[in-house]
């Protein structure tokens, strides 16, 4: 170690213009009880606060691994979508309880039609027309699922269409229930909204009382209202059409054009009670059902 303190001494020379003060200054540089302590203390500042504006999709990052960032993640979309369906379902029996009450009481009196529009705006039901397009983009998928992305080659055999609608992603299908235990489902029909393991959560029309139905049956509230439906697939068959696209007319061939056609499958719910991730890797086998419903 230089005694000297030549470095120190030369820098101090910078600051101070006396010798006889640096000197002063070396000599308490290093001991316990001059001025200069050799200990350094650190005292909490102020910080300002954050007043830089986030997007509602800014989450706060926390700390951990990835794996418990990831779970995080799955557990706040799965909480998050189950609380929507639930407040949704909540919404809908708040709406059929005042479509009830406001009968009973037109009744008596005449009124005009109940403003259902208006309350399902408030509400936040979401309407049928909504999801539109959704089913557009899975008959998209279906076809290229089916038809390997070539429209124009010819509709293939059972064998080789069932294995794979059996592991397709069934969310986006348009649904009608055509068999049931539970009577007051049979008909129901809609767009596939989730696809759980023991349900179809679907997104049902809504009729209007003033719109001509077949049936001379009055329309139910439930019915004027629409939105979500949740259908057991336990004890259920379903039914979706596949829309196969026309085939083009070619210069060497001359078939003439062909329109759309649909080929209607039909789902066993009771033997499709699988997540759409486990269903995309599991092997149906073929053999014969008893208990089909």
């Amino acid at each position: 170690m230089n005694r000297n303190n030549s470095l120190e001494k030369h820098l101090l020379t910078r600051c101070y213009s006396s010798e006889a003060r640096i000197q002063e200054l070396l000599s308490s540089r290093y001991s316990l009880t001059g001025e200069q302590k050799p200990t350094l203390v650190l005292l909490p500042t102020g910080s300002e606060t954050d007043t830089k504006v986030h997007s509602l999709l800014h989450t706060e990052q926390k700390g951990g691994t990835d794996d418990e960032l990831r779970n995080r993640r799955k557990v706040n979309t799965r909480t998050e979508l189950k609380e929507f369906i639930q407040t949704t379902l909540k919404n809908q029996k708040k709406v059929i309880k005042k479509i009830q009450a406001y009968n009973r009481e037109a009744k008596s009196r005449s009124k005009k039609p109940f403003p259902v529009e208006k309350l399902l705006h408030h509400y936040k039901i979401p309407i049928f027309e909504e999801f539109l397009l959704l089913n557009d983009l899975w008959q998209k998928y279906i076809q290229d699922l089916l038809l390997s992305g070539d429209t124009k080659k010819e509709f293939p055999p059972p064998s080789s269409v069932l294995p794979k609608l059996a592991s397709a992603d069934f969310n986006g299908c348009y649904l009608t229930v055509i068999h049931s235990r539970n009577q007051k489902v049979v008909g129901v029909e809609g767009i596939v909204v989730w696809d759980t393991q023991h349900a179809f959560i679907l997104c049902v029309p809504r009729k209007d009382s003033n719109c001509e139905t077949d049936s001379h049956e009055p329309i139910s509230p439930s019915q004027m209202v629409g939105g979500l439906r949740i259908i057991a697939k336990k004890h259920t068959i379903f039914a979706f059409d596949v829309i196969i696209p026309k085939k083009e007319k070619s210069e060497k061939s001359q078939e003439t054009e062909q329109e759309d056609y649909c080929v209607g499958f039909s789902i066993v719910g009771s033997r499709f009670e699988f997540r759409s991730v486990d269903r995309s890797g599991k092997k149906f086998k073929n053999h014969n059902v008893d208990n089909i419903l």
